[in-house]
């Protein structure tokens, strides 16, 4: 059975933030939290060059394009999605931005896949632990927006031959393991430091939001 995963990144006005991360947060936090998670987490951090998109497996007629078991562990780990099914208090929080903020918005989607998984597989373990919240999922305070910046920064200026091969290994996790187009790989890889600095400058917090709509 189809869906479509949508990752959205957008400034919240800071007031706005507690009451939105009182619905949003605790699912969040209790996915991450989750023993298993864990577990799949270090896994993923020791030997993320183990995850790739389909490989051919079998000989003959038999040969068939699969996950192998490090990159099923990879996609149960960033595809756990605990804002499925809360859409509609994310619209609800996406509704009060004001207008000269929606321009700045960020929404990425895969059909049968999560964006923010590809872009956490492009970037690798170290450069997306830099990025606050779990999987694309976070709710910032302007302060918070802030004192991330740096390390935001840090973590997604990348150099020409590294900025290449991040969006192709991106490009893999939304075309391989989801029915992805190659264009969101840019989208992601390019929008989210300007996102992040022009809603420093506004004094703006800032709502991530992997779900399902």
């Amino acid at each position: 059975m189809g869906f479509l995963g949508m990752w959205v990144l957008a400034p919240l006005p800071d007031e706005a933030v507690p009451d939105v991360a009182a619905v949003l947060r605790p699912p969040v936090e209790e996915q991450r939290s989750r023993e298993r998670t864990q577990e799949l987490w270090r896994h993923w951090c020791a030997a993320p060059d183990r995850v790739a998109g389909l490989r051919r497996v079998g000989h003959g007629r038999g040969r068939t394009m699969t996950l192998d078991a490090d990159s099923e562990a990879f996609q149960e780990l960033s595809g756990a999605c605990p804002l499925a099914g809360y859409d509609q208090e994310i619209y609800a929080a996406l509704d009060r931005l004001p207008a000269r903020w929606q321009r700045l918005a960020l929404a990425a989607g895969c059909s049968k896949g999560y964006p923010a998984a590809a872009l956490a597989h492009g970037l690798g373990p170290g450069r997306f632990a830099a990025l606050p919240g779990w999987f694309g999922d976070m709710l910032l305070t302007a302060q918070q927006v802030r004192t991330a910046l740096p390390a935001v920064e840090r973590a997604l200026t990348l150099p020409p031959g590294e900025r290449r091969a991040a969006e192709a290994r991106t490009v893999e996790w939304l075309c391989e393991s989801g029915d992805g187009h190659p264009r969101e790989a840019a989208a992601m890889l390019d929008g989210v430091l300007p996102l992040w600095r022009a809603a420093a400058a506004e004094g703006a917090g800032l709502l991530g939001a992997m779900f399902v709509p």
